[in-house]
């Protein structure tokens, strides 16, 4: 007898549970309003597109693959909620809370998230095409493999945040917060990064190619490898920078900081380096074909192994540098103060030089150097009248 009770009363639990199951969406669906609490609820399958949730409470809840399309989500909270492979094209997400949500491969493209809070959300393999993050939060998040071309960073927080192999090109960053985030590989092509901060940052192997770079902040930054060509640095801070093998071809950096920075094997042909600043830079192995150096201090740098052909140096300070094995064929030289400069080895074929640099030249170390005969002879007229 208690036992056919007990079954009686486990068939009607079950009854009952599958009633309230088969009238939790529609019931959920009446819930669907502005300011609508569905914390640590599921709403998967139900259709929010264009739906108004605004300053709702969304915290945890389960939004997996929703359709968010168009849909209105202004200062909503949406901490730690699950919106993996959700849509939310063209959403409007101004200033809402997304602390560490998951967005794994969501759709974000054309969404507004201005002042959005999204420390430490998960957004990788994300589509964030011309979606608008000014002024928005994303430290400590992970990006790694978004896409966010064309997308508006102006003035957003990236700092540490994991960006490997991101899409962003032709995206506004400018005054963007990138300090000791990773960008490695990254896609990053025409570019608006002025004034940005990008302390540390590592950007090693991406393609930064017409970026515009003008006073930014990248001390300490790792460039080796980065595709650099075209690129603006004008007035950039590039202390103690990595640009080790890095292709700055026809790169623009006038009045750039490059103090301490280690440029070794890096190719600045065609670079226009005006009043650029290099003391204690690394030049060894660098390409400077073609490039015009002009009012510069490389006092003591060490250029040994590089080529400068075809290039312009006028009122060049090179005392004491290390220019040993250095190609200088074709050259032209104004003003260059070269006393004490090691030339081992060097190729001075073709040089053009004044009286200043003859001058100077003939207190360096030429010995095993490759010079024309007129040189020969200008320096050793030149010896024989010291006598």
């Amino acid at each position: 007898m208690r036992s056919r009770l007990l079954i009686q009363l486990v068939i009607c639990t079950l009854i009952l549970a599958g009633g309230m199951a088969a009238a939790a969406p529609s019931d959920l669906a009446e819930k669907i309003a502005d300011r609508a609490d569905l914390g640590n609820i599921s709403l998967v399958g139900i259709d929010l597109a264009g739906k108004h949730l605004n300053q709702s409470n969304l915290t945890n809840a389960n939004l997996a693959g929703c359709n968010l399309n168009g849909t209105f989500l202004q200062s909503a909270w949406l901490i730690d909620a699950n919106l993996g492979g959700a849509s939310l094209a063209g959403a409007d997400l101004t200033g809402a809370v997304l602390r560490g949500a998951d967005l794994r491969e969501s759709n974000l493209e054309e969404a507004i998230l201005v002042r959005a809070q999204m420390s430490k959300a998960n957004l990788s393999d994300a589509t964030l095409k011309k979606v608008d993050l000014t002024d928005a939060d994303l430290s400590d998040s992970d990006l790694s493999d978004a896409d966010l071309t064309d997308a508006r960073l102006f003035r957003t927080d990236l700092s540490s945040a994991d960006l490997k192999g991101i899409y962003l090109v032709s995206a506004n960053l400018i005054g963007a917060h990138l300090s000791w985030a990773d960008l490695s590989g990254g896609y990053l092509s025409r570019g608006q990064f002025s004034r940005a901060e990008l302390y540390n940052t590592n950007l090693s192997g991406a393609d930064l190619s017409d970026s515009d770079f003008t006073r930014a902040y990248l001390m300490g930054a790792n460039l080796a490898g980065a595709n650099l060509k075209w690129a603006s640095l004008a007035y950039a801070d590039l202390t103690e920078a990595k640009l080790q093998g890095a292709s700055l071809n026809s790169a623009k950096l006038p009045y750039a900081d490059l103090t301490r920075a280690n440029l070794t094997g890096s190719d600045l042909t065609d670079a226009d380096l005006g009043s650029v600043r290099l003391q204690g830079a690394v030049l060894r192995r660098v390409r400077l074909g073609h490039v015009d150096l002009r009012e510069i201090d490389l006092r003591g740098v060490d250029l040994s192994g590089s080529s400068l052909k075809n290039a312009n140096l006028a009122l060049v300070f090179l005392t004491n540098a290390n220019m040993s094995g250095v190609d200088l064929k074709d050259a032209s030289f104004d003003r260059v103060e070269m006393t004490g400069v090691d030339l081992t080895n060097a190729n001075l074929l073709g040089i053009k030089y004044d009286q200043f640099t003859l001058y100077s030249l003939s207190n360096a170390n030429t010995e095993g150097a490759k010079m024309s005969e007129n040189l020969k002879a200008d320096l050793e007229a030149l010896s024989g009248g010291m006598k």
